[in-house]
Parts: C-alpha cells; structure tokens; sequence
C-alpha cells in the first residue's frame, strides 16, 4: 500500500505492506511493530506497578492495625476497657493490676511521669506521643500532683520528703534496753524467788550473763535444772516451762520483780528518754517488745515512763509462743501496729534480741549493756554503747527507706 506524507515534507514516498485486521491489532501492542504501541505498552506496566505497591502496603496495615486491634481485646477482656482520646485504643499499656481487694486497683509502668497510679489520670503533656496502645515520646516530665479528693487523703504519701514523710515505729526491749534490770532486778528477784521456795542456791551476775543467752525467765530455769545443776531439781517429773513448779517460781519472781521496779531501785538507761522523746515528737509508733512477763514490762514503763505510757504498746510474755531470737514477737508488732517491717526500727541491748529483730526483716540498733558488752553484733545497722549516743535524724530516722521522685 502507498502512503504519502505531507506537502513540503522532506520525507519521500515508502511502500507499506498491507495488514490484516488481527496484524493490526497486534502491532497495537508490540513495540517492534510500531511506536504508539510501545508508549501505551510501559504506560500500563507502570500503572500495575503503582497499583501493586500500594495494594500491599495497604494490607500490610490493616494487618498491623488488626494484631494491635486483637491485643488491646484481649487486655480489655482482662483488665476492663481503657481507652484514649488520641488513638481511640488503649491510651497506656498496662503491664499488671494488684491483686483484688487491695488498696491501689490500677498500675502502670509504662510510663512513670504520666500513668493512671493509683486511680487518679495525671496531666497529660503537649509534646508527648502515644500511638497503637505504646509510648512513644515520654515528653516533658514534670511532677504530678498527689493530691485527690478529700476522701483519699489517707492514700497518698505526704507533699514533703523530710522527716514526715520518713514516719515508722520504734520497737525497743525491755530489759537491758529501757533500764538495766537484768543484774540488778531480774537476777536479784529470781534468787529471792529461790530462797523462799527452800533452793539452797544462788545466780551469782557471770551465771546469770550465761543464763542471758536463753529468752524467758521460765526457759532459763528449765535449762539452769537440766544442763547447769541438775541435782538442784527434787520434783520426780523433768523440769520444763510448763512444770507447776516451774510456772510457781516465776510468778513469785515477777511478783518480787514488780515489787523492785515501783519501789524506784532501778532507773531509765541514758538517753533513753530523749530518745522515745524524739520519736513521739516525729509522729512515731512505739512499742515494747520483750520475753519477759507482761506485768513486769507494764511495771517498768509506768514507773519509768509515766509521760509515755498510754502511748506504748507492750507485747511481751507469753504473747507469742516462740521467745526471741525467734521473730514472732516483733512479727506481732509489727502487724498489731499497721507498719511494714521496713518501716519499723528495734532497739535491741543482746545478740538474741539482734537476730530476732533481722529475722523480723527490720533494721536493728544496738545500745550495749552490762551483759551484751562483749557480744558480737556484726549483722546490727547501728552500735552505741547507749541510746545518747544516737541522733534521732541522722541515725533512727535514715534508716527508713523514703519514696523519692526521680
């Protein structure tokens, strides 16, 4: 077929082959065949090349989007919906919630600046980012506000970090550590108490300190009769705590005991009264702990401590069943008294009383006594040789552990 160009084209006359309709059609399509064919051919590649990209990207997301859609599910089916303003999905990741029952329902720690600690939402902060449930940007940390309504008052620890915020309770010993009774008031009862009952013997102040390292006056018998002097025991059945003639002695020395204390023979240990004094200034809770008879320790902190004396519990005797160095006395204390063993302070004059007190998990002081003068107190936070020697802030106080925000 003849083809012509233009008038005053450069271009001369060429022969064409004819072609069938399907040979048209083709040559449509295959860029040898002619040059409009191939434009329309890369133009339709490059439009499925966009077309598969973004298809794909667009699964891939909807597929992020539904893993993070099923996680946050499956926590709110276990700690109850949260959502956020931001994401419409969960705003804070939570990690954990207290047990039920407990006194903080809800805790976070995803985010120790901006979480929803102990029922209250903190202020959020502008530059700060949350996508899919996760913390990306903390923003600019600043300190939150602890104060709720009025009915949680009691929830929140105090505005200011220095001696208020530092509260706990003083848990101290009786004898040896209140007044030095041990020589001169239990050990001097205690032969009375003998002698009236027809023993023709006597605990001279080395057997007695020896007797010392057995909690419990009537645990101290016991042992006196069956490993120290054996043939000073007339009763048939063995010496025991529970042996009537046993139970007979001790309440005829706590009788003698209690008769020495409130005739006022006996006085307090040095320092031992500025010490309670501080204690009570700084809002603390006080006990006394002791192995000894209830109403020999009762004795001792009315005549001695009259001023303090409503303020003092006792735990003392026959309270626990387990004497000291085992824990169960200041176990007793510790829950009677509302405090966590952290939170409480001993002050101990014996290695036994020590290791009762560390066996508590407390931290223990030691003000040496006439008896425990040559003991080994390795395990003790602090050692004094008495209770003036101690600063209330810089040596009580330091010993508990104190909330800080970092």
């Amino acid at each position: 077929m003849a083809t012509f160009v233009a008038p005053g084209s450069l271009q001369v006359p060429r022969i064409v082959p004819a072609l069938s309709s399907s040979e048209s059609a083709a040559a449509a399509f295959n860029p040898v065949l002619g040059g409009h064919g191939e434009t329309s051919f890369l133009t339709s590649a490059g439009c499925f090349a966009v077309a598969a990209v973004t298809f794909t990207l667009f699964t891939a997301l909807r597929q992020r989007r539904s893993r993070v859609a099923v996680k946050i599910a499956d926590r709110n089916t276990t700690l109850g919906p949260v959502k956020g303003p931001r994401s419409g999905m969960c705003w804070h990741e939570y990690k954990f919630r207290s047990k039920a029952g407990s006194k903080y329902k809800n805790r976070c720690s995803a985010d120790r600046y901006n979480s929803p600690e102990f029922g209250l939402m903190n202020r959020d902060e502008p530059d700060r980012v949350i996508k899919y449930g996760r913390l990306l940007r903390k923003g600019t940390p600043a300190l939150i506000n602890l104060k709720g309504p009025a009915q949680y008052d009691d929830w929140f620890v105090s505005d200011t970090f220095g001696q208020e915020a530092q509260q706990g309770a003083l848990l101290l010993d009786c004898d040896g550590t209140l007044v030095e009774t041990e020589r001169d008031g239990h050990r001097v009862a205690f032969n009375k108490a003998f002698k009236e009952k027809g023993f023709d013997f006597e605990w001279d102040v080395e057997l007695y300190g020896e007797l010392l390292t057995t909690g419990g006056g009537k645990e101290r018998m016991t042992r006196y009769f069956t490993d120290i002097n054996p043939d000073a025991w007339t009763e048939e059945d063995p010496p025991s705590p529970e042996h009537p003639t046993i139970v007979e002695l001790h309440k005829l020395k706590t009788e003698l005991f209690t008769e020495i204390v409130t005739s006022g023979e006996l006085g307090l240990r040095e320092g031992i009264k500025e010490l309670i004094s501080a204690a009570v200034a700084a809002g603390w809770k006080l006990a006394v702990c002791s192995t000894s008879n209830e109403a020999s320790v009762t004795a001792v902190v009315k005549t001695y401590l009259p001023e303090f004396a409503e303020q003092i519990s006792i735990y003392a005797g026959d309270i626990v069943s387990a004497k000291k160095p085992d824990p169960a006395v200041y176990e007793l204390a510790c829950k009677e008294l509302g405090m966590a063993p952290m939170k409480c302070i001993v002050v101990e004059d014996t290695a036994i009383g020590l290791q009762a007190g560390k066996a508590a998990g407390m931290k223990v002081i030691v003000t040496k006594s006439f008896y425990s003068e040559n003991e080994e107190f390795g395990d003790a936070d602090v050692i004094v040789g008495n209770a003036s020697e101690l600063d209330f802030a810089k040596d009580v106080c330091s010993l508990i552990p104190v909330l800080s925000l970092a």
